[in-house]
């Protein structure tokens, strides 16, 4: 089985996620000894991030495998949310929110780029540029512990 989801296809509606081009999907199904059937392959995604030092988009490709078990309706009844159920009779099988829940699952939410050598990988600026200067600690007391100290034993 080869699949393309689009990027603009309605599966990807409300994920929260932007994609530079079409899902792929790569992968055969197989029967189970127990009249069940098993998906296995891959799924490519490329993903348009913001970067989390520089915020310039960023363009990344996420790969995964994929597995997906179907049982059959009537001997499964364990609450296992990685089975999903298929019928004695039924020959097709629609794979399309068994994917969708699987790339939404797997994809990051975020970007942050690996550096090396003190420089961002994706912009090459140097990662010192993107850190917060360490806090420095207030002197005295905060004026709002006044009334508890003025309760403490001397």
């Amino acid at each position: 089985m080869r699949a393309s989801i689009p990027p603009d296809e309605e599966l990807w509606t409300d994920s929260g996620l932007t994609f530079s081009g079409a899902v792929e999907v790569d992968g055969a199904a197989a029967l189970t000894a127990e009249g069940g059937v098993v998906v296995r392959g891959s799924w490519k995604a490329p993903v348009l991030y913001e970067c989390g030092r520089c915020l310039e988009a960023v363009d990344v490709a996420v790969e995964r495998p994929l597995t997906l078990l179907y049982a059959p309706s009537g001997g499964w009844e364990a609450e296992d949310p990685d089975v999903r159920t298929i019928g004695y009779q039924q020959i097709t099988l629609d794979l399309e929110e068994a994917i969708r829940e699987e790339v939404l699952l797997e994809i990051p939410r975020y970007f942050l780029p690996v550096e090396k050598d003190g420089r961002c990988t994706e912009c090459g600026d140097p990662v010192e540029r993107f850190r917060s200067p360490p806090e420095e600690p207030e002197s005295g007391t905060d004026p709002r512990w006044a009334v508890l100290e003025a309760l403490q034993p001397d």
